[in-house]
């Protein structure tokens, strides 16, 4: 009869030989479900780069070449351009490829809203969803009328188009044999991992979507603009006033006066107010507007209209836009006006004595409520043209903490240009960041 501690040698062995190949294909395994967890991830990040890049109007083709571009060495948005990926299947970046499917044409938004009525409150639910359908059908149809674009939501897809292993450079795909089984090639995948493909979202979900405005104050491409406005996407941005100027323009003057510019009897009530316009405009210190139009007014046409943007002080910034448009042509922003009187600088203008109320007295004011500058009279009789002896002393100018300390300057100095709250541009340090009025 044998020893029993005989009877159990190469037992250990035995153990090894079943429970080796286990954890080998465990370990391979999950290597091979992270990398398929890291495309997944990859993919749900280029569908957010892919959305995110159509709301400043990107075309589609533009978005998927840039997202083949910039994704196919799984380095995020960046232009990196490596030749691996650090995947264990898919080591090599030219093994991959990327789509990214985008419309921003085919869905409209609803502006007038989808009221969702209860379900089992009988007729009166019925009726009250009847109304509310109809007038938010009615709010749609006249947004289109009016030149709104409602086509404001992008659809995104991406897929993994193709994922191709190479076996010289993937160790875990090449693929092997189990101890004393040689040529079986045990070891080697599926496959369903030679040629990995998938989309996200997965081809059941609905595409990710993302609402965004085509209303912007900016030149966009001909195929998001409806209300005849600038297409030149190229525009350099220190003109953004007259851009900004001719953007509303050409939007207002699809909603203004209800509609009624489009009817004939509206323009011969334009031209007679052109007619009074050029009569009062001498008398008033220059050529008055349009008020029945919504054309610019500092434009080079011969139609001028009340709207005007004019920044409330002069950028101590180079990178800070300073162009406008006066007149047809291109100078830098003044600050104030009144009539065709411009100026620029912190100090008030004085227009021309004969034009105003009195020497000095209505002083030009600044397009935004920025400043007070004007003076007023003490006593009565302050339009009186005869002898201004001693006029100095019936003029008072009004307190500081209702002027130049008001609130709307207080708050422009500290939150700067842009309304970003710092008057540096790419200024880490915030004691430099903010005036000094303003940090603490």
């Amino acid at each position: 009869m044998g020893h029993p501690r005989q009877s159990e040698e190469g037992s250990a062995m035995v153990e090894a030989a079943i429970i080796f190949p286990c954890l080998v294909l465990i370990l391979y395994w999950s290597a091979a479900l992270t990398d398929v967890m890291v495309l997944k991830l990859k993919a749900s990040e280029a569908v957010r780069y892919a959305l995110w890049e159509s709301t400043v109007f990107k075309p589609p083709a533009q978005i998927n070449s840039e997202v083949q571009a910039k994704f196919v060495d799984l380095r995020s948005p960046r232009d990196l351009n490596l030749a691996y990926t650090s995947l264990l299947m898919y080591p090599l970046a030219s093994n991959m490829q990327w789509a990214a499917a985008v419309d921003t044409t085919s869905k409209r938004v609803t502006i007038g809203g989808n009221a969702q009525i209860p379900t089992g409150i009988g007729v009166v639910g019925q009726f009250v969803g009847a109304v509310l359908g109809g007038l938010s059908r009615a709010v749609d149809a006249e947004m289109r009328r009016e030149k709104f674009n409602t086509s404001g939501v992008a659809q995104a897809r991406v897929t993994l188009v193709r994922a191709t292993h190479d076996e010289q450079e993937s160790r875990i795909l090449k693929g092997g044999d189990l101890l004393g089984l040689k040529g079986g090639n045990d070891l080697d995948h599926p496959k369903s991992m030679t040629n990995l493909t998938f989309q996200a979202p997965l081809p059941s979900q609905r595409p990710m979507e993302l609402v965004f405005d085509t209303w912007k104050a900016w030149p966009k491409p001909s195929t998001y603009t409806s209300d005849g406005g600038r297409t030149d996407t190229a525009v350099s941005p220190m003109k953004t006033y007259p851009v900004v100027e001719d953007q509303v323009s050409a939007q207002v003057d699809k909603i203004a006066f209800l509609g009624l510019n489009r009817q004939s009897w509206f323009g011969k009530l334009r031209g007679a107010g052109r007619f009074v316009a050029r009569i009062l405009g001498p008398m008033a210190g220059g050529s008055l507007p349009d008020v029945f139009s919504a054309d610019r007014m500092d434009g080079g046409g011969s139609n001028r209209g009340p709207i005007t943007i004019l920044p409330p002080e002069r950028a101590d910034v180079s990178w800070a836009p300073g162009q406008c448009e006066i007149k047809g042509g291109t100078q830098a922003c003044p600050t104030q006006r009144v009539g065709d009187l411009l100026a620029s600088g912190s100090a008030p203008s004085f227009p021309d004595d004969t034009t105003t109320l009195g020497a000095n007295v209505d002083r030009t004011r600044y397009t935004l409520p920025y400043r007070i500058n004007t003076q007023y009279w003490t006593q009565s009789g302050g339009t009186s043209s005869g002898d201004k002896t001693g006029q100095s002393a019936l003029l008072a100018k009004p307190r500081a903490n209702l002027a130049t300390n008001n609130e709307y300057v207080l708050s422009y100095r500290c939150r700067g240009h842009y309304f970003a709250g710092s008057q540096r541009g790419q200024e880490p340090d915030k004691s430099r960041r903010y005036g000094a009025s303003c940090y603490r």
